[in-house]
């Protein structure tokens, strides 16, 4: 075979390559290897081909005979490298890319993905270290630079990985993808005009960009359009059916427009794409709790420890979790089980009701390490043998078990394994809180905020106005549940002589509930104090958002989980007023107070 015809035959390979005809391209590579068994070219092409086909393991030999066969053929170096990050080989992959920077140290491509490696490893100092030297090399490297962004934007410093991108779109004006990155960042920060303006140029510059779509439709899920956001999801998907975040983000489009089952579905989708996309499994677990699949949705809740969120907490409590986590089948006989709190106080108050069916399931000591304004409360629960707060050292254990997982463990599949204690929660009369009874008036404790870190804080809490005209009756007796900057709500509106406020003596969540013995109602936004009254059996109504926490279901004025609560759910999403408008009718029904 001549010269000519080998490089006909590479020609022919290459086209076919380009039409994705891998197979006939594989043949066509072949053919020129069985004339020259040591083309190093035609080795290093025909991995490629291999790795496109999933034989990675043949398209690795290929890429080490090449390497054997001409040490300096910098391409092999490149595809291998590419190839072990892509197993998640990191460590050989690293290795391979230094090894062509040695060889061609103005490799600007290998420097480019040891950052991408070293990205994976969660190692972002070395990462970014890695861009800028790809950088270095050549300065007019945008997709370098857009690394960089994209770092920055995952350790949320969204203003500088603006800049970042910018200077991207200074050296390579056609990188559109830009204008998407662009947009996602200011949608975090909240400006989403600007948002909306850079996503819409990112999609007019390139129609074909499922990414930007689906960053604009998140951009409108923000700002409660969903079905303008779902459309958008929907047109990222026909754009790149194999996108996952397009399905998870759909599915919360879906979730805040009611379709559950769609929704459900969605994020399934996702998970079928993306085994390991933490996100989409938790929001798949809340739909399922919403809708009372407990079995499916406790299984899914686990994954509630690998969102980034919950970081910082392991780290925070690494004594703890570096030990073994319960899991149902061990010998726990003269073993003790630390339960421990998560999330917000009000998880810890729902769901330490498991405590009594799991102890009796599982005879061992229980050890209990909960935040600390929980100790005082948590006192009166005769199943604990260990108590400590979160400023305490941890006491001895052998296992250790989330408080939120009890339920799992217990096998609860409806809402009748429901523990059936009620009240489960107590508290001791104190008399600095004693509430004084006035014949013809009622006591009622308030709360309208909730924490700031919780989930769908903005969609919970309401305005402390829609109180004014209880406030106002003559024949109520408004007490102030809400402690933390919120409560000065009070002053700024001159409500300070009309609401009692003795929240400077609310040092404990058991001091909280001390007082909420001595009222008549509780009226509480979705949060702790919700939560804390119901445990109590105190009488509380609870205003909801359309598209509530799961914890309260899709519907119903009543839930299981709190026989004395009462649920007063939206209409329309963000409207208040018509659920106040019923909580008022509500008072004059149960008390004879007619709330003007």
């Amino acid at each position: 075979m001549t010269k000519n015809s080998i490089k006909e035959l590479f020609s022919k390979a290459h086209e076919l390559y380009n039409k994705k005809d891998f197979e006939k391209a594989k043949e066509v590579y072949e053919e020129i290897l069985s004339f020259d068994r040591k083309n190093v070219e035609a080795l290093v092409n025909l991995g490629v081909i291999l790795k496109a086909l999933g034989d990675r393991q043949t398209a690795y030999q290929n890429y080490v005979k090449a390497i054997n066969l001409n040490p300096k053929y910098i391409f092999a170096y490149n595809n291998l490298g590419n190839l072990l990050k892509d197993t998640g080989n990191y460590k050989a992959a690293i290795q391979v890319y230094s090894d062509a920077i040695k060889i061609e140290p103005k490799n600007f491509h290998a420097y480019n993905s040891l950052g991408m490696v070293y990205e994976k490893l969660k190692d972002n100092n070395k990462a970014i270290l890695s861009y800028k030297e790809a950088v270095r090399v050549n300065p007019n490297f945008a997709k370098a630079v857009n690394n960089i962004g994209v770092i920055l934007y995952k350790q949320k410093k969204y203003e500088e990985s603006i800049g970042i991108f910018k200077i991207a779109l200074k050296i390579d004006p056609k990188y559109y993808e830009l204008y998407s990155n662009i947009g996602a960042c200011f949608n975090k920060l909240k400006k989403y005009d600007e948002a909306i303006d850079a996503l819409n140029i990112a999609i007019e510059k390139n129609p074909k960009n499922g990414g930007a779509y689906t960053n604009l439709g998140n951009v409108y899920n923000k700002l409660y359009e969903y079905k303008k956001a779902a459309k958008l999801h929907e047109k990222s998907i026909e754009l790149e059916p194999n996108g996952s975040n397009a399905y998870s983000n759909v599915g919360t489009s879906y979730k805040y427009l009611g379709q559950v089952k769609k929704s459900i579905d969605s994020y399934k989708k996702a998970i079928e794409l993306d085994p390991n996309f933490v996100n989409a499994h938790f929001d798949l677990s809340t739909m399922y709790l919403a809708k009372g699949d407990y079995k499916n949705g406790w299984e899914e809740y686990e994954w509630r420890f690998k969102k980034e969120e919950m970081i910082p907490h392991i780290i925070k409590n690494k004594d703890i979790f570096s030990k073994p986590m319960f899991s149902g089948t061990e010998d726990v006989k003269d073993k003790t089980i630390i339960l421990h709190s998560e999330q917000g106080f009000g998880d810890s108050i729902q769901f330490i009701r498991f405590l009594p069916k799991f102890k009796e399931k599982f005879p061992c000591k229980i050890a209990v390490k909960c935040r600390d304004e929980l100790k005082e409360l948590f006192k009166f629960i005769e199943e604990i043998d260990v108590l400590t707060h979160r400023n305490e050292a941890t006491p001895e254990f052998d296992y250790h078990l989330p408080i939120m997982s009890m339920p799992k463990l217990l096998n609860m599949k409806t809402n009748k394994d429901l523990p059936k204690q009620n009240p489960y929660l107590f508290a001791l009369k104190d008399k600095e809180l004693e509430v004084k009874k006035e014949k013809g008036k009622i006591n009622i404790g308030i709360c309208w905020s909730a924490s700031i870190t919780g989930e769908s804080y903005d969609g919970k809490v309401f305005d402390l106005k829609y109180f004014e005209p209880i406030i106002n009756s003559n024949k109520i007796n408004v007490y102030t549940l809400q402690v933390g900057p919120e409560n000065e709500d009070i002053k700024k509106l001159g409500f300070e002589d009309k609401i009692i406020d003795v929240t400077d003596k609310l040092t404990d969540f058991s001091k909280t509930a001390s007082l909420m013995k001595e009222l008549d109602l509780v009226i509480s936004s979705d949060t702790s104090v919700a939560h804390l009254a119901g445990a109590l059996d105190v009488p509380v109504w609870i205003p909801l958002q359309k598209v509530p926490d799961w914890r309260w279901g899709n519907r119903g004025e009543t839930t299981p989980w709190y026989p004395s609560a009462k649920l007063f759910r939206q209409k329309t999403s963000r409207v208040w007023d018509s659920v106040f408008q019923s909580i008022y009718d509500k008072l004059f029904s149960n008390f004879k107070i007619k709330i003007k």
